[in-house]
């Protein structure tokens, strides 16, 4: 009898996880994150060391983006010619990402933090317009 309630409840408590998870999933749209920098003085140069490698690593992956493009500009026009042939196999090239600054975000975070400032999370409920 107890299988029969488990096997009768699984619909729902299926249901009740995945919803979960899917509210889950957005508590990165609900995050809100607060850099602060140290005010010592004698922070300023680790700060500035900090702000030089953050420049680096957005540069890093403005140049990777870009390279991918030449990169797929070069295998389109190779898949155009390949389509041109007959009986030839083709494979499309898959498209670029865009350059990912997240990275360069939590080192930059985390560089801060080693200086002596901090980073502070805050949690929010997503505002209803008009109210």
């Amino acid at each position: 009898m107890a299988s029969w309630i488990l096997s009768a409840r699984a619909p729902h408590l299926l249901i009740g996880v995945l919803a979960f998870l899917a509210v889950a999933g957005c508590t990165n749209h609900l995050q809100e994150r607060q850099l602060t920098t140290p005010t010592d003085p004698r922070a300023q140069t680790c700060v500035a060391s900090c702000d030089l490698s953050r420049g680096q690593c957005e540069q890093r992956q403005r140049v990777r983006e870009q390279e991918c493009r030449m990169h797929y500009a070069r295998l389109s026009a190779d898949h155009e010619t390949c389509l041109a042939t007959p009986g030839a196999l083709c494979i499309k090239p898959d498209t670029c990402p865009a350059a990912e600054m997240t990275i360069c975000t939590i080192q930059y975070e985390e560089c801060i933090v080693g200086c002596g400032g901090t980073v502070e999370t805050r949690f929010s409920m997503p505002r209803v317009p008009g109210t």
